[in-house]
């Protein structure tokens, strides 16, 4: 038995090695008086154990806006026993002298018998101030499937302000024939009907750059 499962976990309210793709994109006009979004280094080696996901430590993201220093982090599980099983982890803190957790997204395929795809894409990463209210959204986005033929592998986008999520949940572009692909669709969350308006397109632009999966 295939199971894939999808927790995400909220609260009360660059690079590690060449992966890894950091986007500062302010494209929101900054009110009077709030703070830029701003990148800033991240060095895997200076994240406290405490603050990080189980599994091995992938990707990370850092960046300083009016809420202070945030952090995010990627990671992934995998076990092979019986069978095939991996878990990917992304946390957003909000780092300093107190750590605090805005939110926690969780995501697993597990009893894979087959060639099993659990990854991050580091091409969707990003950190924007879409609405320019001086707080940063992050973007991204994974890949995850057990198959034994060329399909298309579930595909979700997610873009995370403040604690709050909104999701694109759909699935890659394989090509299927010379003249042909398939899949590459995706619907819309609900939780976009309370997002800013800028959300939606940036998450939309975001999947058509990084919806295509090509077998070599």
């Amino acid at each position: 038995m295939i199971r894939s499962c999808e927790s995400f976990l909220g609260t009360t309210r660059t690079t590690v090695g060449a992966a890894l793709s950091l986007v500062l994109a302010l494209t929101g006009a900054a009110q009077a008086g709030d703070p830029p979004v701003r990148p800033l280094a991240f060095d895997v080696r200076a994240v406290p154990p405490a603050l990080r996901p189980p599994g091995t430590l992938q990707h990370g993201l850092r960046w300083q806006d009016g809420n202070g220093e945030n952090l995010v982090l990627f990671a992934r599980a995998e076990t092979r026993r019986p069978r095939a099983s991996a878990r990917l982890t992304v946390r957003h803190w909000l780092s300093g002298a107190r750590p605090r957790l805005l939110r926690e997204v969780k995501d697993a395929v597990e009893g894979c018998e087959f060639d099993l795809t659990a990854k991050f894409l580091p091409a969707s990463f990003a950190v924007t101030d879409l609405d320019g209210d001086g707080v940063g959204e992050v973007t991204f986005a994974y890949e995850q499937t057990c198959r034994s033929d060329v399909s298309p592998a579930t595909l979700k986008l997610l873009v995370l302000e403040n604690g709050d999520k909104y999701i694109l949940r759909g699935e890659t572009s394989v090509k299927v024939s010379d003249s042909e692909r398939m899949g590459g669709g995706y619907t819309v969350d609900p939780s976009f009907r309370r997002a800013p308006k800028a959300f939606l397109p940036h998450a939309a632009t975001v999947w058509a750059k990084i919806v295509r999966e090509d077998f070599e």
